[in-house]
């Protein structure tokens, strides 16, 4: 009766993973309007012509006015206004449009750069001066209110360069100013479009790429952004150290923009190109409940219990699950390893708990793995960053260590996720990486454009290998198989002890995941933890 039982835990967790939305949304966005005349064309046509349904406008740009001229002739093609606060050609320059000394060079011009350019050392960059966040504010409240009188059909705020994630001020402040404007969409639920593309993929294989992720792309929401332009004398002007092949690579973005075996695998595949302001119309309409923070209703499995931690970090009551082996009661004194499983997008606490339980205690009967105690978090939404990121960390750790007998040392602490949660547990052990000695994903992936996670990376790199941490990363071949191959690179060239996976006909699909790889997840996780 307990396998029957079991069995059908099994069943329902894989069946809710398949009884999901099927359908395929994709905002794609054309960046760097008003930077040249050939990029303001290109995206243009990258509209007109192809699967583009909304641009972003640099406001200080040397070719804004003409931007704006075009965009006004358009007026349903959906803009955003791409906040500068960079000027990182080397043939091109833009200033400014207030006075902000404390952000820009000798010459009036902005920095090349947010961060150090490890490629050009001598580079001036935004990170290595005293910037004063009142001039910030000040030059972006000038670019936005430009941008605004100049184009009527602004709906959002963007960032060039990622210029404002350098701090927790300067995030605020983008936070702020997208409220106030009326220029703030949630895209908090929107993935990020497999890579397809980057300047370090040939331009010759653009094309085939992005047909080939359309064609394999699973349900969900995603955001695929890219810049066209033409492989002309102005487009032959611009580059920096490092991305010396502009006109060439952005060229290769052009035509996959504009291919017509693309716009036909769109079509056949039923795939909506949609805007920012589609995805804002569908948000204030949203019929999705509001995330609920407890949920008590756990099903009926031996070791099973729910929780509530009374968080600071989230301002009220979030539940948790936590399943402890038979052991446990067995034997009093004992303390256990633990792993803290991650559920996915519209998860809670208790999503997971019983089939993830149900799992862990078939492996420990088996031999397979020492008695460990599994805690189930609710996440809600947040991608386990912000502020459920501070309730794990700074709140829930301690006290589950307090109310249970855990080995409450870093040693015996591991993560675990699917989806949402697959990539927060790689981001939670990256972000503290003396807090947990191994993480494993199924159906999550990393992206490492962001400059400064890519630094937090390579900080870490260092105590993991001290440590002897260690990453389980599984993606299916139909779920973005390379959603971790730039993250392993790093972690192979760093020696840090990892193995990537990428399982045969399997989709974003838990059941399969479980079915497929949890063995092995789970044999790699007990040999970085201690017991």
């Amino acid at each position: 009766m307990k396998k029957l039982h079991i069995l059908i835990l099994i069943f329902l967790t894989g069946f809710r993973s398949i009884a999901q939305d099927t359908s395929v949304n994709i905002l794609v966005r054309a960046d760097d309007m008003g930077a040249s005349r050939s990029v303001n064309f290109a995206a243009i046509e990258s509209y007109e012509k192809g699967i583009v349904r909304s641009v972003e406008v640099i406001v200080p740009g040397p070719w804004f006015e003409d931007a704006a001229a075009l965009l006004r002739d358009r007026p349903d093609l959906d803009v955003g206004i791409h906040l500068t606060l960079t000027s990182e050609w080397s043939g091109i320059k833009w200033r400014p449009i207030t006075q902000c000394p404390s952000i820009t060079d000798a010459d009036g011009y902005f920095f090349p750069f947010v961060w150090k350019n490890d490629k050009s050392p001598e580079s001036p960059y935004l990170t290595g001066v005293s910037w004063d966040i009142g001039e910030i504010e000040r030059e972006l409240r000038a670019q936005i209110e430009l941008g605004i009188k100049r184009i009527p059909q602004v709906t959002h705020l963007s960032e060039h360069m990622g210029c404002l994630s350098f701090s927790e001020e300067a995030k605020k402040l983008l936070e702020t100013l997208a409220m106030e404007y009326n220029l703030s969409v949630d895209l908090s639920h929107v993935s990020r479009f497999p890579q397809w593309s980057g300047s370090e993929i040939p331009a010759s294989m653009k094309v085939e790429n992005l047909r080939a992720q359309l064609e394999q792309l699973p349900a969900g929401d995603y955001l695929l952004v890219e810049h066209p332009a033409y492989d002309d004398r102005e487009t032959q002007g611009l580059g920096h150290v490092g991305y010396e092949n502009v006109a060439e690579d952005r060229a290769g973005v052009l035509k996959a923009f504009t291919d017509p075996k693309v716009k036909e695998i769109v079509a056949r595949r039923g795939i909506q190109l949609e805007s920012y302001r589609d995805f804002r119309s569908r948000s204030r309409a949203d019929t999705r409940p509001p995330v609920s923070w407890v949920n008590p209703e756990i099903p009926q499995m031996s070791g099973l219990s729910h929780h509530i931690l009374k968080s600071k970090a989230m301002g009220h009551d979030v539940g948790f699950v936590v399943w402890t082996p038979d052991v446990y009661q067995e034997e009093t004194e004992q303390r256990f390893p633990v792993i803290y499983f991650l559920h996915g997008i519209g998860g809670n606490e208790t999503s997971d708990a019983a089939g993830f339980s149900s799992r862990l205690a078939a492996a420990i009967e088996r031999g397979d793995l020492s008695p460990v105690i599994c805690v189930f978090p609710n996440g809600g939404r947040s991608g386990y960053r912000g502020t459920v990121e501070k309730m794990i960390v700074g709140e829930l750790i301690s006290q589950v260590d307090t109310q249970f007998r855990t080995l409450s040392n870093a040693e015996s602490r591991g993560l675990v996720g699917f989806s949402m949660g697959g990539a927060g547990s790689v981001y939670l052990a990256t972000v503290y990486p003396e807090l947990f000695s191994a993480a494993a994903s199924m159906g999550g992936g990393i992206r490492l454009e962001n400059e400064e996670l890519r630094k937090q990376v390579e900080t870490s790199v260092h105590v993991w290998k001290q440590r002897d941490v260690g990453f389980f990363l599984v993606n299916g071949d139909k779920d973005r198989p390379q959603a971790f191959k730039e993250f392993a690179e790093m972690l192979t060239s760093a020696g840090i002890d990892h193995q990537l996976r990428v399982l045969d006909d399997t989709a974003h699909n838990l059941g399969h995941y479980f079915d497929r790889s949890l063995p092995e997840l789970l044999a790699f996780v007990a040999r970085h933890i201690d017991f």
